[in-house]
């Protein structure tokens, strides 16, 4: 009888850490989201901000972004979205930062650290073609159109054949390389541009891609050719930008 009774008080006793545990990790993951959307909505709101215009604003506001979504990472680690959003974040600063005043130790740095937290996502969360094709695009700054940014387009194709991420991603790689753009990134380059051909309206965002890049007269030649194009070149911003 004695026994019994210990028995149970043991069994209890598990059975109140293990509520303990369930409920600590739950109450962890539910400060880390708290935190995360906190920076979400920072970023959102930032679409409202001019960096022209307020830049002082502009920074501080990433800022708050950065270090709310790194307090999420402090909770959860081990959590894929989080580190790529934190890439995410890194990559919008580096955006707004006058490279050209920035020393190229520090930039290298940047760079290395964003592409540290998407290869520990990936390894997280290998299904994910968004975070597979930002590893390739952040590696190729580093390095240009390598092998190591093939095969993480290649692993972006696996996973994510049909998604437009990865071909806008593909394009942007090898518009940004076009001068020593080996071989085989051109056959991915003519395959992606041909698959975006067939995403309608959103392929426009491909001809700002190109702007940026001072590459608007290799998107425009590049469109000259394949049936692929055809509906494309009917609309207006096709004719207004490839005159």
């Amino acid at each position: 009888m004695i026994e019994q009774l210990v028995i149970k008080r043991l069994h209890l006793t598990l059975l109140a850490i293990v509520t303990l545990i369930i409920c600590y990790f739950s109450l962890q993951s539910m400060r880390a989201n708290a935190w995360y959307f906190s920076s979400l909505n920072t970023v959102q709101e930032l679409s409202n901000t001019s960096l022209l215009d307020a830049p002082e604003v502009y920074s501080n506001e990433l800022n708050k972004a950065q270090n709310a979504i790194k307090l999420a990472i402090e909770l959860e680690p081990e959590h894929a979205h989080y580190l790529h959003f934190l890439s995410y974040i890194k990559l919008l600063a580096l955006a707004n930062t006058d490279q050209a005043q920035t020393e190229q130790s520090k930039l290298d740095t940047e760079y290395k650290e964003i592409q540290s937290l998407l290869l520990h996502s990936t390894q997280i969360r290998s299904s994910w073609a968004e975070t597979w094709i930002e590893l390739a695009k952040v590696t190729s700054y580093q390095e240009g159109p390598s092998k190591q940014v093939l095969k993480y387009i290649d692993q972006a194709k696996k996973v994510g054949p049909y998604k437009l991420e990865v071909h806008l991603g593909i394009i942007e790689i090898s518009l940004a390389n076009w001068q020593h753009l080996p071989p085989e990134y051109k056959a991915l380059y003519v395959n992606s541009l041909s698959m975006a051909a067939q995403y309608g309206y959103r392929f426009n965002s491909i001809y700002t891609i190109a702007e940026q890049l001072n590459q608007l007269s290799t998107l425009c030649m590049s469109l000259q050719f394949g049936a692929a194009y055809k509906k494309l070149k009917q609309r207006y911003i096709y004719k207004q930008t490839c005159k």
